[in-house]
């Protein structure tokens, strides 16, 4: 019994795009700017600054942080499907080759 895979690389290709698009939209979603960090530490007065504030501008930096990790990460999802999807169709044009000869 013989079995074929059909690999779709148009579709793969999209996937990857949106691997590339969800990268940046996760850096774009949970970036804070250095200003917002600032504001952060004073938003609870001058008793909360020291405590509260400095806790909160922490978990503001560290969701930023998040952010960062996970475009990264999302970014080499999309970089590893082109690179498998490459390595797929040089094998299967050297297969051919192969068989052709």
């Amino acid at each position: 019994m013989s079995r074929s895979l059909n690999l779709d690389p148009d579709e793969w290709n999209n996937h990857a795009a949106w691997w590339d698009s969800e990268a940046d939209a996760a850096r774009q979603r949970l970036h804070v700017d250095d200003a917002t960090l600032t504001e952060a530490k004073g938003a609870f007065g001058k008793l909360g600054s020291s405590s509260i504030g400095q806790e909160y501008a922490a978990a503001l930096k560290a969701r930023s942080e998040a952010g960062e990790r996970f475009g990264a990460f999302a970014a080499g999802v999309a970089s590893h499907i082109r690179r498998d999807l490459q390595s797929y169709g040089d094998t299967e044009d050297a297969n051919r080759k192969a068989l052709s000869t």
